[in-house]
């Protein structure tokens, strides 16, 4: 078989078959996927979106309540000796050590969290309980504390009860200190302080939000608000533009909490849906290109004839009819009409069988159409006929066109049964002498077609 006849031969299987998609099929089956991408991606981050507002709520329900819980806390240290500094300034100049001594411990032993109490008489610490522990502190001359005396001295000056620290205390450790200032008759007296065990009291206080989903830290040292030192927690959580922050008044300031999750609920779920969302828009793609593919087979079947792979009949007259349309329009352009008759086909037929004929018939369809030009409409129209409609042919190389067709055909086809060979007969019309109707052309090549089988000797 030679090659520019396989080559063509190829060429229509490729145009008949429609197993390859096309690339309108693929921008169809992608434009799908895509849609389908941005309505789930839509979808999922609306979901998203509403989780996360969720979470803001559950997180300020949570915040709320753990400052509720830590200004408890507080309060329940802070007011314990909210009377003694009316004692102090009744009995300032009768004060006997046993008695504050008594007043101190049965306060100390009905708190918690509290180290010690204090009070200090001017600067310097006269009295703490218990002594245990805290004899570093006794006697302590606050100016001689650089640690510590600004915030005495700032407590004094404002005149109101200050909570100060976390602070290195004097007696080893770390705490808070809540100091009363004690004025009598507009001068100042002395101090009253309560040191309370920072770890212990906040460990209490915010053990509510020590949940692994969470992160929590506390800023405002020396209730000094978003000016003080983080003194509980990361410090790097106040950058976090996710974190929700809340405010804690304490006793001369405030404190400031920072509170995000770090454990987001439910996000694998929301995973699981891009997931799905990008599984079912590939399927659907792939859906709809097979979808397009089986259409486009299915009407190539119904267009071109499944066993030479040539259009079929009523493809082959749409085509004609489209040109002999634009023919009749202008009329200075002309159209030949070629209808080829097998000779001999009928006796390969019934000597080799059907399996042959069709071999015959195969190797005849695609060497008419490697003997014309690829611009030519080359059909099956029934049978053993085949219709060949060429346009702007010179009226003077018909025979020519003809005898090229003709000897092409009748070369024989190597079987395995052996050489098979036909004939052609082969009868023309010429558009517009011969009609401008596709009718009118098949009737006029037809019956040329018969003149010339009868000047022929049959195949052999």
């Amino acid at each position: 078989m030679p090659f520019a006849f396989r080559t063509q031969l190829h060429r229509i299987e490729d145009e008949g078959s429609g197993f390859r998609p096309r690339p309108v099929q693929l921008l169809i089956a992608i434009a799908v996927c895509l849609v389908v991408v941005g309505a789930g991606t839509l979808i999922v981050n609306q979901q998203a979106r509403q989780l996360e507002a969720r979470q803001r709520v559950d997180l300020l329900v949570l915040g709320s309540s753990i400052r509720a819980r830590l200004s408890r806390e507080l309060n329940r240290v802070l007011y314990l000796t909210s009377g003694l500094s009316s004692y102090l300034a009744v009995r300032r100049n009768d004060l006997q050590r046993e008695e504050i001594e008594s007043i101190l411990g049965r306060l100390y032993h009905e708190s918690s969290h509290v180290r010690n109490f204090a009070i200090a008489v001017g600067y310097r610490l006269t009295y703490v309980y218990p002594v245990k522990g805290n004899e570093k502190a006794i006697g302590l001359y606050y100016p001689d504390v650089p640690a510590q005396w600004p915030a005495v001295k700032r407590t004094v000056d404002s005149r109101q009860p200050v909570l100060i620290g976390p602070v290195k205390l004097v007696q080893g450790g770390v705490g808070l200190i809540y100091r009363v200032p004690i004025f009598i008759n507009d001068k100042y007296w002395g101090l009253l302080s309560s040191v309370i065990d920072s770890e212990s009291l906040l460990g209490e206080a915010l053990s509510e939000g020590a949940s692994g989903a969470y992160a929590l830290a506390i800023r405002g040292k020396d209730a000094l608000g978003m000016a003080g030192e983080t003194f509980w927690g990361d410090a790097a959580l106040f950058d976090h533009h996710d974190a929700q922050m809340l405010e804690l008044e304490v006793p001369g300031g405030k404190w400031v909490m920072a509170l995000r999750v770090t454990m987001p609920p439910q996000q694998e779920s929301l995973w699981l849906m891009r997931g799905l969302v990008w599984l079912l828009a590939l399927i659907l793609g792939w859906s709809t290109l097979i979808v397009l593919m089986q259409r486009s087979k299915l009407a190539r079947q119904a267009m071109f004839d499944p066993l030479t792979r040539l259009p079929n009949r009523l493809l082959t007259g749409d085509r004609v009819n489209r040109v002999l349309s634009g023919l009749r329009r202008d009329t200075a352009r002309t159209g030949l009409l070629l209808f080829i008759d097998l000779d001999g086909f009928k006796l390969i037929n019934d000597q080799f069988g059907h399996k042959m004929g069709d071999l015959a018939l195969q190797s005849a369809a695609g060497r008419v159409a490697d003997a014309v030009r690829e611009t030519d409409t080359v059909g099956r129209w029934g049978g053993d006929e085949f219709v060949v409609f060429m346009e702007n042919v010179d009226r003077n190389n018909i025979n020519d066109v003809i005898e090229k067709i003709r000897q092409a055909v009748e070369l024989p086809v190597v079987s395995s049964a052996g050489p098979l060979k036909v004939g052609a007969s082969i009868g023309f019309a010429f558009a517009p002498i011969d009609g401008l109707t596709l009718d009118e052309l098949v009737r006029a090549a037809d019956g040329r077609m018969y003149a010339d089988k009868a000047t022929r000797r049959p195949a052999r």
